[in-house]
């Protein structure tokens, strides 16, 4: 039994939505004293912290520090108690009255992009569909690739399965999709969902996370076999209700004016065409922007048809290179999007939200009509840099074409959201011309970022160049060889006498030169005298600050302390306080990934250096380096794009090229990329004719010019 578990019961059976508790009670009730920092520092009390039992039964904590006492107040009341700790979240099978219908994806799909109720084509689905809309209650889908999705949201086919996923991934995945959830139910006003999907989408968060917001989950066929399912669909779902083939409308009806019926959630736009198209630029009044590729098509909108363009490009905003997105409605850039910090991991985009004066919104009360199915964050806490404002925003993925959209005509559609657009700062300007736009892309991948694919024996031929490369001795890679990360030997030996130490170096690594996130460790230490988890938990106000005073440790100077306030805790439950356990046990490569990007902070790019690292300068015993995957480093992407291994700059399909061509471990090809990249492939005036490549590189150096660092 946990310290804190004692307060699940006291929680759950307090009837009051607002309360106050001295702390001597709230440790009368735990038998065992409160830390220090919760008597010093509010930080301790948020809703984040495995302790904060109260948070999973609606509550949010107000601590009082001078009278010792918290006042605890109620968001939201559950309709039933919140599982067990154990595992076991609240789930009913009895009908509802009213509820959101879930629905899960299936395997078999259209092989064109299709509004998400007409891709899947399998007859489990089929029944899912016609039992949800034979209900009469509105509905979605759960996508293991997009999370949640309305059934008239375009998207294109894809080849997931979250059975198929890591631990992380669905763990990542029910959080992200629980969000959406949460967002829409609390648009139509409803307190139940009812589930229709398999175990791998319910049982690794989704249920608890909805479960803490105060949604009552059902699961009728929980535990049912495919026939079985098929069998009940049969007995629940209405006869008279049409049967759902794609592409067609219910017969005799026609289709009802957006935004008339409040119960309707679906007020959304409908893709009636869309291409995906190539490079082509845009001409703003104070210059011209390139975009590598987007997608257009035109929409059903509110009764009338627009057509629409979505483009993806690159821009310098909040002091460094990221993903930029403009959203065209009518030729009239409508909105944009700039990429968050953890794009390489959710693939997110953020735009502002308006009010319909045109001001920003600047809490969720200001959020206006329309936003409740689309994940709504605080700007300030996704991008962590100088002029980040305190606005809300939206949160998108860069290829959600449809959402996109939707943003676009939302703004378009309020007084004062205006229709014009432009600049990184907010798309206020009007104005712009298009250049041009070249032939669309074939296929359904993004463009060839420097002319065809080069054949597969091509590329394994530049791969064993890599190799050999990399075993010989004139790699001179500060991660090769002895840890010398550091010109100071304190720090380097603080790396590989601590555990802790070097995640957090891995943590650190984020938006700085190496040799400044390796030096973090014994410089964090210095000010706080230590690096141990559990004191870092007691005292997490000085962790914050020591980043902070007295000079700025690294450039975001909140986001990374979060991440190592939470490593400390996740080392402390999950590995005993020890961040050498997390290795210890002699790990597969593809073991010790996943375990490290169950981290905060990091995805895969610092998963696969760290296991690179471990193995080769530290020694620890990896029982099998196959399935290591190169990093997705600045370097490394420029070295793929001109040699001509990779077509396009995607961490995705430069991790599956490294699989494909040197399938037997995959990562050998990271480090000696990352040292040409370095030393002979630069961003401007490569030196090619001394690069080891030389020979077998397709010299496509152009394909490079949209690379930053990142």
């Amino acid at each position: 039994m946990g310290k804190y578990d004692p307060w699940d019961e006291f929680f759950a059976g307090i009837e009051e939505d607002d309360v106050t508790f001295d702390m001597a009670e709230l440790e009368a009730v735990l038998g065992a004293p409160l830390p220090p920092s919760a008597r010093q520092h509010p930080a301790w009390w948020g809703r984040a912290h495995n302790h904060a039992r109260w948070a999973a039964y609606g509550f949010t904590a107000s601590p009082d520090l001078r009278r010792q006492r918290v006042r605890f107040r109620r968001r939201s009341r559950r309709t039933q108690p919140p599982g067990d700790r154990s595992g076991t979240p609240a789930v009913g099978t009895g009908l509802p009255d009213r509820c959101l219908i879930l629905v899960g994806c299936v395997a078999e799909k259209r092989p064109v992009p299709s509004p998400a109720k007409d891709l899947y084509i399998s007859p489990l689905w089929q029944k899912r569909r016609a039992y949800a809309e034979s209900t009469g209650m509105p509905w979605a889908i759960l996508s293991a690739e997009h999370g949640l999705v309305l059934p008239d949201q375009v998207i294109e086919p894809y080849d997931r399965s979250l059975r198929d996923e890591t631990p992380a991934y669905r763990r990542e995945w029910s959080q992200r999709t629980a969000r959406a959830v949460v967002d829409l139910c609390r648009r139509l006003g409803v307190f139940t969902v009812e589930v229709h999907a398999g175990a791998a989408y319910l049982e690794h968060g989704l249920i608890g996370g909805l479960n803490a917001a105060g949604l009552r989950v059902l699961w009728p066929l929980r535990g049912l076999r495919i026939g079985e399912q098929l069998a009940w669909y049969d007995q629940h779902t209405d006869p008279a209700a049409p049967d759902p083939s794609p592409g067609e409308e219910p017969p005799g009806e026609e289709p009802a004016e957006p935004g008339r019926d409040p119960w309707d959630p679906f007020d959304i736009p409908v893709i009636l065409e869309m291409r995906r198209i190539g490079a082509f630029t845009y001409r703003w009044p104070d210059a011209t922007e390139t975009f590598q590729h987007g997608w257009e098509g035109t929409c059903r909108f509110g009764g009338r048809d627009a057509v629409f363009r979505h483009g993806v490009g690159a821009r310098h905003v909040y002091g460094t290179d990221r993903v930029h997105t403009v959203t065209w409605i009518d030729g009239d850039p409508v909105v944009e999007g700039v990429a968050a910090d953890d794009y390489l991991k959710t693939r997110g985009l953020l735009s502002l939200i308006k009010k319909a004066d045109g001001s920003m919104a600047r809490t969720r009360d200001e959020v206006p009509p329309g936003y409740g199915a689309f994940f709504v964050v605080d700007h300030r806490s996704e991008v962590d840099a100088p002029y980040s404002r305190r606005v809300m925003a939206v949160k998108i993925r860069v290829d959600d074409v449809s959402a996109w959209l939707h943003h676009a005509l939302l703004r378009r559609r309020d007084p004062g959201g205006g229709g014009g657009s432009g600049r990184p700062s907010g798309p206020d300007d009007p104005g712009g011309t298009l250049v041009s736009a070249h032939t669309p892309t074939p296929g359904g991948g993004p463009p060839p970022a420097g002319g065809d694919a080069l054949p597969v024996e091509r590329k394994r031929m530049i791969a064993e160049v890599l190799v050999a490369f990399g075993q010989s001795d004139d790699v001179k890679h500060p991660d090769v060889g002895p840890p010398e990360y550091t010109a100071d030997p304190e720090a380097n030996q603080l790396l590989a006498d601590d555990p802790f130490a070097f995640l957090i170096g891995v943590l650190c690594d984020q938006g700085v030169r190496a040799e400044k996130a390796w030096a973090a460790p014994l410089e964090l230490s210095r000010r706080l005298g230590h690096l141990n988890p559990r004191r870092m938990l007691a005292d997490p106000e000085a962790v914050v600050l020591a980043f902070q005073e007295p000079t700025p440790m690294h450039r975001f100077v909140d986001t990374v302390p979060r991440w190592i306030l939470s490593a400390a805790e996740r080392v402390l439950s999950d590995y005993g306080g020890d961040a050498g356990r997390i290795w210890g046990d002699r790990p597969t490569a593809v073991e010790l990934q996943e375990r490290l990007r169950a981290f905060e902070g990091i995805g895969q790019k610092k998963a696969a250096m760290a296991v690179a690292l471990l193995a080769f300068d530290f020694g620890v015993e990896i029982r099998q380096m196959q399935g290591s995957d190169i990093a997705y480093d600045v370097h490394v992407r420029r070295v793929f794009l001109r040699t001509g291994l990779a077509e396009y700059d995607d961490v995705d399909h430069m991790v599956g090229v490294a699989r494909e061509i040197h399938p037997e471990r995959p990562g050998a090809l990271d480090a000696p990329a990352w040292v040409v990249g370095r030393t002979w492939c630069r961003p401007s005036e490569p030196r090619c004719r001394a690069c080891v490549l030389d020979d077998v590189c397709a010299h496509r150096i152009d394909a490079a010019d949209g690379v930053k660092g990142v």
